[in-house]
C-alpha cells in the first residue's frame, strides 16, 4: 500500500492537477493506495500517523512542495518506510537534489521503482529546546526575511502560475532589502568560532539549492554526512544585489563576500535574534544549533545532485 500525502493547493493548484493525473494512472494500473489530503498541517500529520500505525504502508509519497514534505519528516526519520516525492510546489529544491522529474507521471514511475538512497537530515535545536527536522536548508537572516515576505505575498501565486518559482525569491529579496539591516553573526562549526561583524545571511544546508534553484552551497549533497554553511557578509546593499544573480550558478562562493564552511555541527548566534526558516517553513529564531543525522531517511530518488 502506498500512502499519498497530497497538498492540492501547492504550486497554486499544481498539487491538485498532479494528484488527478497520478490517481488516474494508479487506478489504471490497479495499484493499491490510500490518500491523506493536507488541508491543515497538524491534521494531515495526525492522519498520516494513524495510517502508518496500521502497518500496511510500504511507502509514503508527498504530492506538493518542500514544505509539505517537511511536515512528514518526523514521522519517517530513522525508520525503514521510504519517502517519495511528486513535485508540485513553488521551489521544488528537494526534487532537484534527488533527480526527481517535474512531470507527475515520470515521477510516479520513479516512485513505483522504489529505488532508495539513505538521505541525511538536518536537525535544528532552538534555545527553547524545541527541535525541527529539515531536508534541504535553514535560511537565517535576510534569506529568512525573504522567505517570510514571499510566503505571505500575492506575487508568489503569479510566479507559480508562470512556473518561475525563483522569480518570487528575487522579488522578495528586493522588498526585504528595503527594511533589513546586517548584524554581527558567530558561526560555530564543530566547536570552532567564525565571527562575521556585518552579516546579511547565514544559510545552513543539507543540499545544494534553496529558494527555487538558487545554488547557495554548490558542493552540498544530502548523502555526504555533513552540513554546509554559506555566510554572505561585509558588502553593501548594491554589492549584494550585484552578487545575487551569481547564486543561480553557484559562482558567488568565489567572491570575498561569501564564506563557505562545512562540518557535522553548526551553531548560529547573532547580536539580535534572527528569523530562521527550514524547507521554506518558519522554525523560530537564533540562537540555534544544527547537526547532521546521517542516513536517517530512505528517500526514493533517481540521483543525488550537488
Amino acid at each position: 500500500m502506498i500512502l499519498f500525502v497530497v497538498n492540492r493547493l501547492a504550486g497554486n493548484g499544481q498539487g491538485r492537477i498532479a494528484w488527478e493525473t497520478v490517481e488516474s494512472k494508479l487506478r489504471q494500473k490497479g495499484i493499491a493506495y490510500s490518500v491523506v489530503a493536507e488541508d491543515t498541517e497538524s491534521r494531515s500529520v495526525e492522519q498520516t500517523s494513524r495510517e502508518l500505525a496500521r502497518g500496511q504502508t510500504h511507502a509514503v509519497v508527498v504530492i506538493g512542495g518542500d514544505g509539505t514534505l517537511h511536515s512528514v519528516l518526523p514521522l519517517l526519520a530513522g525508520g525503514s518506510i521510504p519517502l517519495g516525492l511528486i513535485p508540485a510546489g513553488s521551489g521544488n529544491d528537494t526534487a532537484r537534489a534527488f533527480g526527481i522529474p517535474k512531470r507527475p507521471l515520470a515521477a510516479l514511475e520513479l516512485v513505483l521503482a522504489l529505488k532508495t538512497r539513505q538521505a541525511d537530515l538536518l536537525r535544528a535545536k532552538l534555545a527553547t529546546g524545541e527541535e525541527h527536522l529539515t531536508l534541504t536548508a535553514l535560511a537565517i537572516g535576510l534569506d529568512a526575511a525573504v522567505a517570510e515576505d514571499v510566503n505571505g505575498s500575492a506575487y508568489k501565486d503569479w510566479c507559480n502560475k508562470l512556473r518561475v518559482g525563483s522569480l518570487a525569491y528575487i522579488i522578495g529579496l528586493v522588498r526585504a532589502l528595503l527594511r533589513y539591516r546586517p548584524e554581527e553573526v558567530v558561526v560555530t562549526v564543530d566547536g570552532r568560532d567564525h565571527r562575521f561583524p556585518h552579516t546579511w545571511l547565514s544559510a545552513v544546508t543539507n543540499s545544494s539549492s534553496y529558494g527555487g534553484g538558487l545554488r547557495i552551497c554548490p558542493e552540498a549533497h544530502p548523502t555526504d554526512g555533513k552540513l554546509h554553511a554559506c555566510v554572505v557578509h561585509d558588502c553593501s546593499k548594491g554589492r549584494l544585489l550585484r552578487l545575487f544573480p551569481t547564486i543561480l550558478n553557484g559562482s558567488h562562493v568565489r567572491t570575498r563576500y561569501v564564506t563557505v564552511l562545512s562540518g557535522r555541527d553548526i551553531r548560529i548566534a547573532a547580536g539580535r535574534t534572527l528569523l530562521a526558516f527550514g524547507d521554506g517553513e518558519p522554525l523560530g529564531h537564533t540562537p540555534l544549533a544544527a547537526s547532521v543525522l546521517p542516513g536517517q531517511l530512505p528517500f526514493i530518488a533517481a540521483t543525488v545532485s550537488g
